[in-house]
């Protein structure tokens, strides 16, 4: 096991310039935590995890206190902090145990000590029959690890990961993952991990930090930003939903012309169904919520009488575990649903009813312009 250091981030913003590239915002990473901060490209992830490590410093008021010490402004090098890149930097001219036992050399550890450490961690990342091959004669998923059991060698309090699997293969990445969140829950450290991929987040984080455009949406646990997602741009960025243009009036949910009573959504919906109607109604606007669902939580019916909106199937794609069918709304927009199975009826063409249970829908009000 290792320290379990909390990291605290108080009235953090970051301007570039005149761009302000994170909002203002305070949070804290509980210590032997992994934390996952999930968004799109550009969205501040990236900007956050090097004021953590201290290669950029937060606009003026803005405080990050490890292990309850202010390390404002501590110098990267001081902040015991081990740092895994995208590209994971490792040195082409050097074995894999020169690699790893790197960092410790530039502190002047001992001689038995970088090897008592070295072989300790190749063992870690399951790499000891490796440790005198050079890096270039490895796997990516194998120099990935090494690049791991570098960043773990120095014993640092915190462990930061930038974008760490996004270079290997697909079929690669998904078996590195499940090997990743084993050694990191192990060894108790307090991880922060940078991804845009969902399905990682998922995997790796003991909480999700949701961000987008500079903003940050929701910190949660994987369970309460699936289930219980804090904004529009959450449910919709988390689980592929479908967003349609919905209108919420005399307690009634309006969506592609058809009317889900608003007594019938879940409790958090209904709430949030009854403020976008408060908030607007007295607008007499058309479009004043936004009614999210995942593909996976709809259907098709080609029964004449089945409840819902009427939909025409533009592609239907067979994805192996699942049948996925794109359809085109009355207003012209694209919906996504996630068949279990192949069904005849549903073909290029077909007109066909689309079937949202309202337990399902995640309801919004209508973003403020």
């Amino acid at each position: 096991m290792t320290e379990s250091v909390a990291i605290e981030l108080r009235n953090i913003s970051k301007h570039y310039g005149d761009t302000l590239v994170l909002q203002p915002f305070t949070l804290t990473l509980e210590g032997g935590c992994r934390t996952v901060l999930l968004g799109p490209s550009g969205c501040g992830k990236t900007t956050l995890l090097r004021i953590i490590a201290g290669l950029e410093t937060p606009d003026d008021g803005g405080r990050l206190i490890i292990g309850g010490e202010d390390m404002t402004d501590v110098p990267a090098e001081k902040r015991r902090i081990g740092f895994m890149f995208q590209a994971y930097a490792l040195f082409p001219h050097m074995t894999v145990a020169e690699n790893v036992g790197y960092g410790l050399r530039v502190r002047g550890t001992p001689k038995e000590e970088i090897n008592r450490v070295v072989d300790k961690m190749l063992a870690l990342v399951n790499l000891e029959k490796y440790k005198d091959r050079n890096v270039l004669a490895l796997s990516g998923g194998q120099r990935q690890r090494v690049a791991l059991a570098r960043a773990l060698a120095i014993k640092p309090k915190i462990l930061l990961l930038d974008e760490p699997l996004s270079a290997l293969d697909a079929q690669i990445r998904h078996k590195v993952r499940e090997e990743l969140a084993v050694i990191l829950k192990e060894l108790g450290i307090t991880a922060v991990i940078v991804t845009h991929d969902q399905d990682e987040a998922m995997v790796l984080g003991d909480q999700i930090v949701v961000m987008e455009g500079g903003r940050i949406h929701q910190a949660a646990s994987p369970t309460e930003v699936w289930q219980s997602p804090a904004t529009g741009f959450v449910a919709g960025f988390v689980g592929g939903s479908n967003k349609i243009r919905a209108r919420v009036a005399e307690g009634a949910l309006n969506w592609l012309g058809t009317t889900t009573p608003v007594s019938s959504l879940t409790s958090i919906n209904r709430e949030r169904a009854e403020a976008a109607q408060t908030r607007r109604s007295g607008q007499g606007e058309e479009h004043n919520a936004e009614l999210y669902f995942r593909p996976d939580d709809a259907r098709l019916s080609s029964a004449a009488d089945a409840a819902g909106p009427e939909v025409t199937v533009k592609d239907v794609h067979f994805m192996g575990n699942f049948v996925r069918v794109t359809a085109v709304t009355a207003t012209g927009g694209l919906v996504k649903v996630n068949l279990p199975e192949a069904d005849a009826s549903v073909v290029s063409g077909a007109k066909m009813k689309l079937i949202v249970e309202p337990g399902d829908m995640l309801v919004f009000a209508r973003p403020e312009a």
